[in-house]
């Protein structure tokens, strides 16, 4: 799809929570985007947040897509609510921009990628941490060399910040070949699933989403052969420390610590990159948003696949329920390449 193809993209929103508003606003800020609606099963939700920004507002995601005709659709309604609104959208011909975690179950994270590959749009995963700038300029070090061959990263998160990790982690380095893990899950100590939702995660079999008390996870990778170790748990300080991670290779290393929702960046350390690092200005939760929309949008202007696609949430997913597996039977898992 050309930029001459598509002059005016038309949005819309499906979710009134705090995520559907920061897609909503970075939207405006696209060239050439106009969101015309947005959509929820909370009528006074719904109503309030489209009369706050001059767009309609819906109960019915197939009403919406009728009316309206939008040409991108965000899913940002609560995590186990995606199914419907992904393959609905899909379905009408719309490019879909969905909320991690994608999906709460394998089969429908799978459905979801199978029916993109059916559609007219295209599927994408907002995990916005990739557009933090220092993550760019960390991902170009390692692919350039920088670090030389990797040999461990490490890194702790709080729960809220483990799915993102997840995806971090394949960011820099691509999947694992296999993982060991532990868990000490306490139902009473998840998180709320989301800061408005006030409810638990409903669908913990298959995937961890929010640990609650603690996770380690072990993955080994092949060629280069090296180990990463992901730790989270709801204890670790939300306010001080959505991540700190450590990467150290043959040739350097660096370590990253309290990164915060004001300064995603956090604090680096160890070697020259750290230097670069330290000279960009902070860089906060809401700006990941804007960027990583953009991002999208810009794909989807171009004609380029989405920054983050369906398969990549699929993969993501498959890391979580890997994990679940390797506590569960006590064993070492080896995962599909």
């Amino acid at each position: 799809m050309s930029t001459a193809a598509m002059k005016e993209i038309k949005a819309a929103i499906i979710g009134t929570g705090a995520a559907a508003r920061f897609h909503l606003l970075a939207f405006r800020k696209c060239a050439q985007v106009e969101v015309v609606a947005v959509c929820g099963t909370n009528a006074d939700r719904a109503h309030a947040l489209g009369k706050e920004y001059g767009i309609r507002s819906y109960l019915s995601i197939e009403e919406m897509l009728r009316k309206e005709h939008p040409d991108v659709v965000t899913v940002a309604s609560i995590e186990w609510e995606h199914e419907q609104p992904v393959l609905l959208s899909l379905e009408a011909g719309c490019h879909v921009l969905c909320e991690k975690v994608m999906a709460h179950t394998l089969a429908i994270g799978e459905k979801m990628v199978a029916a993109a590959a059916r559609s007219r749009g295209t599927l994408g995963v907002n995990y916005n941490y990739r557009c933090v700038p220092a993550h760019g300029v960390i991902k170009s070090e390692i692919d350039g060399g920088a670090f030389g061959e990797p040999a461990l990263f490490t890194a702790y998160v709080h729960s809220y910040l483990w799915a993102h990790m997840i995806d971090l982690m394949r960011f820099f380095f691509g999947d694992p070949a296999e993982v060991t893990a532990a868990v000490v899950d306490e139902q009473s100590k998840r998180p709320i699933a989301t800061a408005n939702a006030g409810i638990q995660w409903m669908h913990a079999a298959e995937m961890i989403y929010h640990p609650s008390v603690a996770v380690s996870a072990s993955f080994r990778f092949r060629k280069p052969d090296f180990i990463a170790t992901l730790s989270g748990s709801v204890f670790v300080p939300y306010a001080q420390n959505f991540w700190s991670f450590g990467i150290f290779g043959t040739r350097g290393a660096l370590s990253v610590t309290g990164a915060t929702r004001d300064n995603l960046g956090g604090t680096p350390g160890l070697g020259p990159i750290a230097d670069r690092l330290r000279s960009m200005s902070p860089f906060s939760y809401p700006e990941s948003f804007d960027l990583a929309v953009k991002a999208y949008v810009e794909a989807l202007q171009q004609g380029r696949p989405p920054p983050v696609s369906g398969a990549d949430g699929l993969a993501a997913m498959r890391l979580e329920a890997a994990i679940v597996r390797s506590n569960r039977e006590g064993r070492s898992v080896t995962l599909a390449r």
